[in-house]
């Protein structure tokens, strides 16, 4: 075998090594016993690394039905300030099948939520779906402001309140959906009902 033979193919043993030992150290074995802080924390590390800039959270962590392993769940919040986030919860079983997760629901993508059947009541539970519901219902304001400084030039938030007075009128159960633009004082603002969704009243300019 000729030097440059040896060369490639002590290259290729070297990039073997160093790949055997990233999986090694990345995905813990089949067999080894991991705690459920060990488990969380590299699930969560994980969800991090292949989701920057993802507001994510870990909701709950119960022993698996695999023995040593952990059911680890999930809450995966994509562009959480944009008028349409994405809103997804994963699950893991770790360390059986290592980092390959399952969509268990999908509540917002695409400025679409999902679950909801045409002419039943439905409750809007987290502020991804609040924020979502906001924007595809052509509030006026709203569609307003976002046309005026742009899609991906806003900041969108939601905050739930179980009791609020405005005006010196009493509401419970409603969210209040904020739009503003980044260098401008410029707000508008839309509260909506958990229930359904049903627009209350706006404020800001029209």
């Amino acid at each position: 075998m000729d030097l440059l033979s040896k060369a490639i193919l002590a290259a290729v043993v070297i990039v073997v090594i160093i790949f055997a030992g990233y999986f090694a150290l990345s995905h813990v074995s089949f067999g080894q016993q991991v705690s459920q802080t060990e488990a969380e924390s590299l699930v969560l590390h994980d969800l991090q690394n292949s989701n920057p800039g993802a507001i994510i959270n870990i909701t709950n962590v119960t022993p698996s039905q695999y023995a040593g392993s952990w059911h680890i769940v999930s809450s995966v919040v994509e562009n959480a300030t944009s008028p349409c986030p994405s809103y997804y919860i994963y699950s893991f079983d770790y360390p059986k099948y290592g980092f390959v997760y399952r969509v268990d629901n999908t509540y917002t993508s695409n400025c679409t939520i999902y679950g909801i059947i045409p002419g039943k009541s439905y409750t809007i539970s987290s502020y991804p779906t609040a924020i979502t519901e906001s924007y595809i219902s052509n509030i006026s304001v709203i569609k307003a402001f976002v046309g005026k400084y742009g899609f991906g030039n806003v900041v969108v938030k939601a905050l739930y309140y179980n009791y609020t007075s405005y005006l010196g009128v009493n509401y419970t159960g409603v969210w209040s959906v904020e739009y503003s633009a980044p260098g401008t004082n410029q707000t508008v603002s839309a509260l909506i009902s958990q229930v359904n969704g049903t627009l209350i009243m706006t404020s800001g300019p029209t």
